[in-house]
């Protein structure tokens, strides 16, 4: 696998990662919605793809080098392929998105996770991140969303 960084236009299909997830479901009902996020994101140099073996885009991910307070990276959106999940995807962008961190000399590294994620929140509590606090009705109404931070020192 491979990650790269998104030019400023987002290659056909990459939408289609976040098919039949959850995320998906609660946030981007809306048809075309899921792909006008990702456009924003690579229009601000924010969007990386996981590209298998073919250089088929099957994971990826938004970040924000500066978006939490300014200071940490901000994982804003993540997603794999339906056909690929539990096959490393999601564990090699996390992977990436801690390396891009590191290298632009970040401490830690952010993310909001949604209460009714919970295989999510597994997942990030199993490589290290930790529970900052909650925000009732921030992205919507009766939603959650959990802070989490990671620190990499």
């Amino acid at each position: 696998m491979k990650l790269i960084q998104s030019g400023p236009e987002v290659p056909a299909g990459c939408g289609e990662i976040f098919q039949n997830s959850a995320i998906c479901e609660r946030y981007f009902q809306e048809p075309g919605r899921v792909e006008r996020s990702l456009c924003r994101a690579a229009e601000r140099g924010e969007l990386y793809l996981a590209l298998d073996e073919e250089g088929r885009a099957v994971g990826a991910m938004c970040v924000a080098m500066k978006g939490f307070c300014g200071l940490y990276p901000y994982l804003s959106l993540i997603g794999v392929r339906d056909t690929c999940r539990g096959q490393g995807v999601g564990a090699f962008l996390m992977d990436g998105l801690e390396k891009l961190s590191r290298d632009a000399g970040a401490r830690r590294v952010t993310l909001m996770v949604s209460d009714f994620n919970e295989g999510g929140q597994r997942f990030y509590r199993r490589r290290g991140y930790w529970l900052l606090g909650e925000l009732p009705d921030a992205v919507k109404p009766g939603i959650r969303e959990l802070v989490m931070v990671k620190d990499l020192t």
